[in-house]
């Protein structure tokens, strides 16, 4: 049963100190403000069913756009670590 024998309590420690010193290093930027914000899409009552296709359509690809830029970002800073 040599197995459960005592553990040195003072290594274990020391690694996970090491294991928290090194992670703390790595602290990671605030997220760019424009990966908070928020689309909408401008229709409004009354516009014509062409028009509010065009606004949806429009806001789609700026929040595509976003996220692109925001996983890319994302992509980069992981690679980085």
């Amino acid at each position: 049963m040599s197995a459960c024998g005592q553990t040195d309590i003072a290594r274990i420690q020391a690694v996970g100190e090491a294991v928290g010193e090194a992670r703390a290093e790595q602290v990671l930027p605030d997220l760019p403000e424009d990966c908070r914000r928020l689309s909408y899409s401008g229709v409004r009552a009354g516009d014509r069913l062409d028009v509010a296709v065009l606004k949806v359509d429009a806001a789609l690809a700026r929040q595509n756009a976003r996220t692109a830029r925001c996983a890319d970002w994302y992509d980069q800073l992981r690679a980085g670590l």
